[in-house]
């Protein structure tokens, strides 16, 4: 390469990393509209959620009329419903304001808040679960959390897997209750439509 050819090759490769760079929200990604959509979803997924909370709830007040142990936790269970309320009432509203063409730094702080929030009342209902569980079994140590295997970790070939024990419901966690606690509360009033 010549002195002369060596500031235009360096001119080219600067402008060549330059037009080749994704710049911070370009909207020739369409990168809001994708969060946008994913905002929505995980609003549904939190609702869900919610359902789901709801229903373990009444399982779990079932099974503490009878078992006075468990009364505490249904306590427990009925305020993580409020907050997971007050946290969908929340999202709800700022997905309501937002649009598919809202600031891209507005739309990933806001997925990224509720992408956290939902993490979180998993791990606190998970927790409360497996203290629901080693009550009914009279013990002090909740069962184990689940652990997920890592998309990162590298297992060698015809290594042994210990299975992890997979997560634990709320119809799991109350087995051995007396009574039916399984049963939602308006099905053991021998309601049928």
């Amino acid at each position: 390469m010549t002195r002369s050819s060596f500031p235009v090759a360096v001119l080219l490769a600067g402008a060549l990393l330059l037009v080749g760079c994704r710049t911070y929200g370009d909207a020739g990604y369409q990168s809001e509209q994708k969060t946008y959509n994913a905002i929505q979803q995980t609003v549904q997924q939190i609702e869900q959620d919610l359902g789901r909370a709801q229903s373990d709830l009444r399982r779990l007040e079932s099974a503490a009329e009878s078992t006075d142990t468990l009364r505490a936790l249904a306590e427990r269970y009925r305020s993580l419903i409020a907050s997971h309320e007050a946290v969908l009432a929340q999202h709800r509203e700022q997905a309501d304001r937002l649009t598919g063409e809202s600031a891209h730094r507005t739309l990933h702080r806001i997925y990224g808040a509720m992408i956290t929030d939902r993490r979180l009342l998993q791990r606190q209902y998970e927790r409360t679960t497996r203290k629901v569980w080693a009550t009914v079994r009279g013990t002090s140590i909740p069962r184990a959390p689940t652990q997920l295997p890592s998309s990162y970790m590298i297992t060698p070939v015809r290594f042994p897997r210990t299975d992890s024990p997979t997560a634990i419901s709320m119809t799991e966690a109350l087995e051995g209750v007396g009574g039916t606690p399984g049963l939602q509360m308006e099905e053991q009033t021998g309601s049928t439509e």
